[in-house]
């Protein structure tokens, strides 16, 4: 990489970026972030089967198999009762009509039974036995069907055991993900990083962003976005000789000027700058003015709204009016990717006093709620999900990703949380969805 690798390059590589097929990646991605989740992860408590239950199961299981069995002995019992009085019963009655009918014979052989009737007794003997052998078949299917229902319940059980087995497991892959989440964003935050130096060309640590930077830290969860704010911290400090002006690009109605004065603010206090004066100027009317009213600004920072719309030999003049020798203040610019684009390509002569450019207009709706996140705790405030599902919800009625409004929605709310626990007399400052 040549030294002075400007911001109007990664502009022109961000438009054309525009026209790539959805879904492609840029390779100017800061960094990736990794981890590894392993089979390893184990969470304290965690058991697969319940012994208590599985004892529970098996007792119920062996009971409904006694209460079978035993209605199906004493069925038989009775039945078998039954049927031996009935055969007795029949047998004395139908005795005394029983005949067998026989013929004659002739000397030296047997007699022979020409024709033999049922009696009325082995028909009933018969009837008797057939009722046997229904009833014992009931008994027998009644024995069947409570051995299987037995088998189904433990099916059941166990069916029930694995579901609930698996949703646990999930869970459990589910809390050690966060975990590794958490991990990897805190080694992020703390892990110093080698990165390309854009001043130089050459390798450079990454630090983590100084503590004195606060009002560039809710930027810090918010991705690319975050990755852009800590490589220009990083440089500027290394560099404090480089030229600090930023390029801040975003979509029209994004809120730029509010993250070109938050650059401001933290330059300041971090040393960045000798003096806490910040001028925000629209374009156009920065074209109507003297160069003599920058003399105030001495040791400050200027942020330019809707930058692409500067004539070329004026921003020359407030380069040159910015050098350290001279006024030496920051210049910030904000405005949209396409006319900013347009405007380096027609004033190449000042691009390499632009290094650092800021991407903002990739932030969505969930960078938004993250941002807001970050915002409340800097400014000492705390809120529930209700609250920030309610921001979320207001996103609808303004741009995606205006910052300015967004921010303003928010000091508001803590404007009438004051107001609210002044009255009951508290010192809280939680937010509410009442504040709304």
């Amino acid at each position: 990489m040549k030294p002075f690798q400007n911001a109007y390059d990664a502009i022109k590589r961000i438009f054309k970026g525009l026209f790539k097929k959805k879904g492609e990646t840029s390779v100017n991605e800061l960094g990736a972030q990794t981890g590894i989740i392993t089979d390893e992860t184990v969470i304290p408590g965690a058991e697969s089967v319940d012994a208590k239950l599985a004892e529970q199961v098996e007792k119920e299981i062996a009971e409904k198999l006694k209460q079978a069995d035993e209605r199906a002995a004493a069925i038989v019992a009775e039945e078998m009762a039954k049927a031996n009085a009935e055969k007795a019963k029949t047998a004395d009655s139908a005795a005394s009509k029983a005949s067998t009918e026989t013929t004659g014979t002739k000397p030296g052989k047997k007699p022979v039974r020409r024709k033999t009737t049922m009696t009325a007794s082995q028909a009933a003997s018969m009837q008797v036995a057939e009722a046997e052998a229904e009833k014992t078949n009931a008994a027998e299917a009644e024995k069947s069907d409570a051995h299987k229902a037995a088998e189904e319940f433990v099916d059941a059980v166990k069916k029930a055991d694995d579901e609930e087995e698996r949703a646990y497991q999930a869970e459990l892959r589910k809390r050690a993900a966060r975990k590794a989440k958490r991990e990897r964003k805190e080694n992020v935050e703390v892990t110093a990083k080698k990165i390309t130096d854009p001043v130089t060309g050459g390798e450079m640590t990454l630090n983590a962003l100084p503590e004195e930077a606060l009002t560039l830290k809710k930027y810090m969860r918010v991705p690319t976005t975050g990755d852009d704010v800590l490589l220009a911290v990083n440089s500027i400090i290394k560099h404090p000789e480089a030229p600090k002006n930023i390029v801040i690009l975003g979509h029209n109605g994004f809120g730029t000027v509010k993250v070109g004065e938050d650059f401001a603010r933290s330059f300041y206090s971090m040393g960045l700058v000798k003096s806490d004066k910040i001028a925000k100027i629209k374009a156009k009317q920065l074209n109507k003015i003297g160069l003599e009213k920058l003399a105030s600004l001495k040791g400050g920072c200027l942020v330019i709204e809707n930058a692409g719309l500067v004539s070329s030999a004026k921003l020359v003049e407030v380069i040159q009016n910015s050098a350290p020798e001279v006024n030496d203040f920051v210049v910030i610019l904000t405005g949209e990717i396409d006319s900013l684009a347009r405007f380096f390509e027609e004033n190449k002569e000042i691009v390499d006093s632009f290094i650092y450019l800021i991407e903002v207009h990739k932030i969505r709706e969930r960078a938004m709620i993250t941002l807001a996140k970050g915002y409340v705790k800097e400014k000492g405030y705390t809120a529930d999900k209700a609250v920030y599902d309610r921001l979320k919800n207001s996103l609808a009625s303004m741009e995606v990703g205006n910052i300015d409004r967004f921010i303003e929605q928010i000091d508001q709310l803590m404007e009438k949380c004051d107001s609210r626990e002044k009255v009951a007399e508290l010192d809280k400052k939680e937010i509410l969805t009442a504040d709304f």
